[in-house]
C-alpha cells in the first residue's frame, strides 16, 4: 500500500522518475542505513512495516508468507526471511578441519549454532542443506529484510558511528530484544543478494574493512557483555581466512 524510498537529499534526483501510485521518495538531510531507515520508520503510517535493502531480489510468495508468519506468532514479533547468496565466480571454501577450528575459536565448545550470535560477537546464519523449512526462533536477523507491527519499530538512530553501518544487523536485533520482540527466521520465505568474496579485496580494502568493522563489532560486544577475547581470535582467524583464500585465488 506504500512504499518509502528514504534517501539522501543530494541523491534524490535518482528516483525522480518512480512515477508510482504507492510510492512516496523520502528526502534525508542524514546519510547511513540506519539513520534513513529510523526516518522511513517514522513515517510508515500503516499497521504492518517491512524494511527492505535496494540491493535485496525478492522471491515470489516471500512477502505473503512473511506477513502469514507475523500474524500468527505475533504481536511482538519480528520476521525475515533465508537471505541467500548469489554469486557470479567460484568461491572458495574453507574445509570441514579448519572450520571446526574457526567456530571454536567464535563460541567455544558450543561450535556452530545456527541462528545465534557467538561469543565473539559474530553471527551464525542457518545452513539451508540441513534445514530447508520451518519457522525458527533467533538471536538475530538480517536487516536486508524484516517484517514487523509497526508497534515494535526501532525508531531512533542506534547506531553511534559515522560511515557505513557495519554490524547494524547485530545491533538491531540487540535492541529489538531488549524492547521484547522476538527474533523469528521463516524459511520458506527467500530473498537473495549478491555475494562478494573476500577474496576478491586488495590489501588496502580488507584492511578498510576490518578495521571499521572492529570498531562496531567491539561497541556491540561491549553491549551485549560478550567476549573480548573471543572477538580478537575471531580477528586473527579472519585474517587467516583472508590470506589462504587470497593465495588459493592466486594458484587459480
Amino acid at each position: 500500500m506504500e512504499i518509502l524510498v528514504c534517501i539522501p537529499e543530494e541523491d534524490a534526483f535518482r528516483v525522480e522518475r518512480m512515477a508510482y501510485h504507492n510510492v512516496k521518495v523520502v528526502k534525508t538531510e542524514c546519510r547511513g542505513q540506519v539513520a534513513q531507515r529510523a526516518i522511513g520508520f517514522q513515517r510508515a503510517s500503516h499497521e504492518v512495516v517491512m524494511q527492505l535493502d535496494d540491493d535485496i531480489m525478492v522471491e515470489e510468495n516471500c512477502v505473503s508468507r512473511l506477513l502469514q508468519t507475523l500474524i500468527k506468532y505475533g504481536p511482538n514479533v519480528a520476521v525475515a526471511p533465508a537471505l541467500l547468496g548469489r554469486s557470479s565466480v567460484e568461491i572458495p571454501r574453507m574445509n570441514n578441519s579448519m572450520l571446526r577450528v574457526y567456530y571454536f575459536l567464535m563460541n567455544g565448545r558450543d561450535g556452530y549454532r545456527m541462528g545465534t550470535v557467538s561469543r565473539a560477537g559474530a553471527e551464525f546464519g542457518y545452513d539451508l542443506s540441513k534445514i530447508k523449512e520451518g519457522v525458527h526462533d533467533v538471536e538475530w536477523v538480517p536487516g536486508g529484510c524484516v517484517i514487523y507491527f509497526r508497534e515494535n519499530l526501532i525508531t531512533e538512530n542506534y547506531f553511534p558511528f559515522k560511515g557505513k553501518a557495519y554490524c547494524e544487523d547485530l545491533l538491531h536485533s540487540h535492541h529489538l530484544a531488549k524492547k521484547g520482540v522476538s527474533l523469528k527466521l521463516d524459511l520458506s520465505a527467500r530473498c537473495s543478494l549478491e555475494k562478494v568474496s573476500i577474496a576478491s579485496y586488495g590489501i588496502k580494502e580488507f584492511i578498510n574493512t576490518i578495521s571499521s568493522d572492529y570498531r562496531v563489532r567491539k561497541y556491540y560486544v561491549r553491549l551485549s557483555s560478550r567476549s573480548y577475547l573471543s572477538m580478537h581470535l575471531f580477528y586473527m582467524a579472519w585474517v587467516f581466512n583472508f590470506l589462504i583464500k587470497k593465495l588459493k585465488a592466486k594458484i587459480r
